[in-house]
């Protein structure tokens, strides 16, 4: 498994960059990738409901009544991303760090935002290309070389659902009210 350095050091040589240490060291490609890395990582989790990043927590009611619509607040785990589904199912509203609902206990399934080193490589190499279509043109001012890298990018992505979805299975519906109708 790669390191966040390893992703952004195969990002910088596919823009034809030179290798960095740190993100704090003090090259172009450094302080570029620095300034881009995190944003892309969290755009990529957010793309799609990657099975290997799903999380599942009981959320911690907020001791105060939201403004308008919902009665309850509760705080949202400090490395989510993207809200997959609500326990129990319900309407809710997503308010900065916040969920907004009508349930009094309410547990969610989220995108979660995983270390570096439990990213499968399908989803590392997907990164990798998408951090090099945003470093691009701060690095090289080169429009044919980063249209390439969004190319591959997509490419990639594509790859990645596919080779993610067959890694989980779907969920199935719950209690969906057309089942035991007939004609």
């Amino acid at each position: 498994m790669s390191s966040k350095i390893d992703i952004a050091n195969s990002a910088i040589l596919k823009v034809g960059g030179k290798r960095i240490n740190s993100f704090d060291d003090n090259k172009a490609e450094a302080v570029v990738v620095n300034e881009f890395y995190e944003r892309s990582v969290r755009w990529l989790f957010a793309q799609y409901y990657w099975g290997f990043a799903m999380g599942t927590s009981q959320l911690a009611q907020i001791p105060r009544t939201p403004d308008f619509e919902y009665s309850y607040a509760y705080a949202l785990p400090s490395d989510y991303i993207r809200l997959q589904r609500t326990f129990p199912n319900s309407n809710y509203k997503i308010v900065g760090d916040e969920l907004h609902t009508n349930e009094r206990s309410i547990g969610i399934k989220y995108t979660q935002r995983v270390d570096e080193g439990q990213m499968p490589i399908y989803f590392e190499q997907t990164m990798m290309y998408y951090l090099a279509s945003q470093i691009t043109i701060p690095l090289t001012e080169n429009t044919t070389k980063d249209a390439n890298n969004y190319s591959q990018y997509l490419d990639h992505l594509k790859r990645a659902k596919s080779l993610d979805a067959q890694q989980h299975p779907q969920d199935g519906f719950e209690d969906f009210p057309l089942d035991d109708w007939r004609y």
